[in-house]
């Protein structure tokens, strides 16, 4: 088995990262159907590139980074990577970085599981109070998403990234332990 089941909610599980992802990972840093959708298209990634990357993170050696593969369950079938960066214990805040985009292969119905083990995951082992993310204006499946598991908009950052001929704003979201609890008792335990 390629993965190892670290939180589980409905239809995936959060798993160490695999370094062997690498071919796959290359594959998706280089379309830039994806790409478009998280700022990376300016990048032209490699095979060796990827992997050093892969392995540095899998390494866990960095305190304020954390990061998990997010897997289907019934087939054991990796989705994407979650980061969880910019990690303060002291202030218990961090910043998370995911990347939702509308695919047939990445329905938009797994990232609310995703994003409800990896809250679960991180306010409470980890036990932070307060998650932030960025997201661009043209990502509206992704931004859905976060409002599905109460993210709420707090800054708005004008025409920060250039795609497809057009100006974008980059929207910043965040969610409390607090808030979550008072919205969603159940996803403590189910």
């Amino acid at each position: 088995m390629k993965y190892f089941p670290k939180v589980s909610r409905g239809s995936i599980y959060l798993s160490p990262v695999n370094v062997e992802d690498f071919e796959i990972f290359t594959k998706w840093m280089n379309d830039s159907k994806i790409t478009d959708w998280i700022n990376n298209t300016k990048w032209v990634l490699t095979l060796s590139s990827e992997k050093a990357f892969l392995e540095s993170i899998s390494k866990n050696e960095d305190p304020s980074l954390k990061a998990l593969a997010i897997v289907k369950k019934d087939w054991d079938k990796l989705l994407w990577i979650v980061d969880l960066w910019r990690i303060n214990y002291i202030d218990q805040i961090a910043t998370i970085w995911i990347g939702i985009w509308d695919s047939d292969e990445h329905n938009k119905w797994y990232w609310a599981d995703a994003l409800n083990a990896i809250l679960l995951y991180w306010f409470h082992t980890l036990n932070l109070r307060n998650i932030d993310l960025h997201v661009f204006a043209f990502n509206e499946a992704a931004i859905k998403c976060y409002q599905k598991v109460w993210f709420k908009e707090y800054w708005r950052r004008k025409d920060m990234h250039f795609c497809n001929w057009k100006f974008w704003d980059e929207i910043y979201m965040d969610i409390t332990r607090e808030e979550r609890e008072k919205k969603n008792e159940k996803y403590l335990h189910g």
